[in-house]
């Protein structure tokens, strides 16, 4: 087992991006990481609800071990294991679109489809929107060959 890809958290705007791309990255190349200083920039340092989700959400996608998760945690590692495919649930407490983010990546790696339950709300500040999701994102990435249908039970 190679040491763990270190990555500072508070680099540039240092905020959830880093992450989130991150956590993917960890996921899909089956490397573990070391995150720290996690939103150290921010009015509120160390991880949010929504991106704990996040975090748990890919940890269970790769079957992985994710540790010092917790609300105001500012240092987590991930050390994933395979990538499954099946269905996935996850809530944010906040908006589900960052979930996505972090979640589809990983997904199109499995072996088989897979069905994310993502729950959250759908037009947050600071979040895309899910007409930006449906209407731009959805289009672009299905050029890519990657196709996803996404069901909005509730605004």
């Amino acid at each position: 087992q190679m040491d763990p890809v270190e990555v500072d958290g508070s680099v540039l705007e240092g905020g959830g991006q880093i992450l989130r791309v991150s956590a993917a990255l960890s996921c899909i190349t089956g490397s573990s990481i070391k995150i720290t200083k996690i939103r150290a920039g921010r009015s509120t340092p160390g991880l949010r609800p929504q991106h704990l989700s996040g975090l748990q959400l890919v940890s269970d996608l790769c079957s992985g071990v994710l540790q010092g998760a917790t609300i105001g945690s500012t240092d987590i590692s991930l050390t994933p294991g395979k990538i499954r495919s099946g269905n996935h649930t996850a809530d944010t407490q906040t908006e589900w679109c960052l979930l996505l983010q972090v979640a589809l990546p990983c997904a199109l790696f499995a072996e088989s489809s897979s069905q994310l339950c993502l729950k959250g709300g759908t037009n947050a500040e600071m979040a895309p929107q899910i007409d930006y999701t449906l209407k731009v994102f959805k289009p672009i990435v299905e050029k890519f060959g990657v196709n996803f249908d996404c069901d909005v039970r509730m605004r």
